[in-house]
């Protein structure tokens, strides 16, 4: 169940208001895994109160109402739905944004505005955005009518001093609320198309390069309006830090950092994009940095392809080439008025040391949970300690929401004990989150091949990602035997794949694979495979797993594996364990919480679904009973 309540009007407005009341609350924890706060309750007391009067009329008794509505492909809901047929007999959705503001004014920016409890982003901002996910994301769209409306049902126009340039509604409009319901819905609609909607799927047709190259121009000029009914619209929190540290660029103030962090699937990468095209819009020198080579050729690629030259404020923070540093090293010549540092956990301390001094304003999104070998020393203490050195602002910002996994924050707190403390997982976790993202454990590679498949005939997009563990790989000869990954024989010598009559290979090229591989497709052809430093930062819609033998289940715990081929960083991740097994306990926690660390971005790939093979017998035991007892 995707909402809260779902009923004709008529049933709505003759209900005893405190049992649809009690209605809400018991449903909102059953679907959102948690009990609403009080302001929710009290703001759903005020708008059941309101609607119940609003809709009493038996001109359109039988449509149907659903409230609370939550989106398929994200952590939004939208607070209410009305369902009927237009004059033409097509199914049609009136989706309302509901507010019990009693007043409200504009802010210099038209999508941040101040009610009476603060601020908040416009609301028809907000069902805009809600439409346009709709309409591209949901696997129903094509088969519906959508029409947004904003309902400011506390308050009157002279309060509330906003632009709209849509429908809205105030607490006065009842007459011409229902004129707007039964001009729009004309015909009631039956309930085996409602409810083909209301369990509709996310189908992915805007990733975030695609985004990127459909709306340049919109996101360019600012325009979050028309991007959000395009089906790319940034939540209320990316939204209002966006705004907020647009706003400190305007005002000329210096020496500012914004530490921003976020877990994967916050959106980070998609905030800083915004935030880069934004400030470059308004005519100020800025630039986004990346570490990671993989990502950066395909943010580069996008922009490109939309004008050549575009991708110039795409730079590298660290490119280990004296005589062509990067933005976060010692020979860099240039200074700028913003400088965004995203991946920046991955920065080392005399990067950060740098990077303070390159902008007036610097922004640093990370995430130390996605650390993953000694070099990398992007920690909030890290970030604090020079800043303070250096004279800085600092702004420490949290980007909360969970926008990538399907699952949601629920999906992600099962990760988190999966990999920390197993035996606290249980059912009611489980439960939250398991009818809406497909996790699965498979006996075989075989087995896993084949759902992938199944999924790619489905138009979806999937991939192959695996622990760094049974080849080094070769960026010289792509089908050399260090390079082989996946088949026999393999370079460490493992002989699960023998009878597999297939071979998969590293994704190696930076420049020339990963484009192809994760913005063009090439992935669904499961003849390539991304290590931890090819994933980190991409997504699909269903992750097939390699669970290696770096990481595996003994004792009732998880302890360091015997197999690991990583070499990067110094000391990389294969000298911390081989420390390890020679009784070096440093080593042993600083390589286990890499390892941590690395299926932890593994497991929050996939959009729609994460699929595991794994090549320990004893740990695939283990996450087969996981699967069992709490998934399955």
């Amino acid at each position: 169940m995707n909402y809260i309540y779902l009923n004709t009007i008529e049933k709505f407005v003759n209900t005893n208001p405190n049992n649809i009341l009690e209605t809400f609350k018991i449903n909102f924890g059953k679907v959102y895994g948690e009990n609403p706060d009080i302001e929710q309750v009290k703001a759903w007391e005020s708008s059941i109160n309101y609607l119940q009067e609003a809709l009493d009329d038996q001109s359109i008794y039988g449509l149907t109402v659903s409230f609370e509505y939550k989106l398929p492909f994200s952590s939004e809901r939208i607070d209410l739905l009305i369902f009927g047929k237009n004059k033409s007999n097509k199914p049609t959705i009136l989706l309302f944004e509901l507010k019990g503001w009693k007043k409200a004014t504009k802010t210099t920016s038209p999508y941040v505005v101040n009610y009476n409890f603060g601020k908040s982003v416009h609301p028809e901002y907000q069902v805009k955005n809600y439409a346009g996910k709709i309409r591209f994301s949901h696997s129903e769209s094509d088969n519906f009518d959508i029409i947004t409306s904003v309902l400011m049902y506390n308050s009157t126009p002279d309060n509330i001093k906003l632009d709209f340039e849509g429908h809205v509604f105030f607490k006065n409009d009842i007459n011409s609320l229902r004129n707007f319901i039964s001009r729009h819905l004309t015909y009631m609609l039956e309930p085996v198309y409602i409810y083909r909607f209301l369990n509709g799927q996310y189908i992915q047709s805007k990733k975030l390069f695609d985004a990127i190259k459909r709306h340049f121009k919109d996101i360019q000029k600012q325009s979050y309006l028309t991007l959000a009914e395009n089906g790319w619209g940034l939540s209320s929190e990316q939204l209002e830090l966006i705004e907020e540290i647009i706003k400190k660029l305007k005002s000329n103030e210096n020496n500012i950092v914004y530490l921003v962090q976020g877990a994967p699937g916050s959106g980070k990468t998609l905030v800083a994009i915004h935030l880069l095209l934004s400030a470059l819009a308004q005519g100020h020198q800025t630039v986004l940095a990346y570490r990671n080579n993989r990502l950066i050729y395909s943010i580069r690629d996008i922009f490109n392809s939309i004008k050549y030259g575009l991708s110039n404020p795409i730079k590298f923070y660290s490119t280990g080439r004296p005589r062509s540093p990067g933005v976060a090293e010692a020979n860099f010549d240039g200074f700028f008025e913003i400088v965004i540092y995203d991946e920046a956990q991955r920065m080392t301390e005399e990067n950060i040391r740098y990077a303070l001094q390159r902008g007036r304003i610097t922004v640093f999104f990370y995430d130390e949970d996605q650390i993953l070998n000694a070099e990398e020393h992007g920690t909030t203490e890290n970030f604090k300690r020079e800043a303070q050195k250096q004279g800085k602002i600092i702004k420490e910002r949290f980007l909360q929401g969970f926008y990538r996994v399907e699952g949601g924050e629920q999906y992600h707190k099962f990760v988190e004990l999966l990999l920390k403390a197993p035996e606290e997982i249980n059912c009611e976790l489980t439960r939250s989150w398991k009818n809406s993202y497909d996790f699965k454990i498979f006996e075989s590679f075989e087995e896993l091949l084949s759902s992938l498949r199944k999924r790619i005939k489905e138009n979806f997009k999937v991939a192959l990602i695996a622990a760094f563990t049974e080849s080094p790989g070769d960026l010289q000869h792509s089908t050399s035997l260090r390079n082989l990954r996946i088949g026999y024989p393999l370079y460490s010598g493992l002989d699960i794949y023998k009878n597999l009559n297939k071979k998969i290979y590293w994704l190696m090229d930076p420049k020339n694979d990963y484009v192809p591989f994760w913005v063009k497709g090439e992935s669904n052809k499961l003849e390539k495979c991304a290590s931890i430093y090819g994933c980190q930062g991409f997504e699909t819609d269903f992750a097939g797993v390699i669970w290696g033998r770096d990481f595996v289940f003994r004792n009732g715990k998880w302890e360091l594996g015997e197999k690991c081929e990583d070499n990067t960083g110094k000391p990389s991740l294969k000298n911390l364990i081989d420390k390890a097994k020679n009784g070096n306990s440093k080593a042993y926690n600083l390589a286990l919480n890499f390892l941590i660390n690395r299926y932890r971005i593994f497991l929050t790939r996939g959009i729609k679904g994460t699929y595991i093979f794994c090549e320990d017998s004893e740990t695939a035991a283990f996450l087969s009973r996981i699967w069992n007892e709490f998934v399955s």
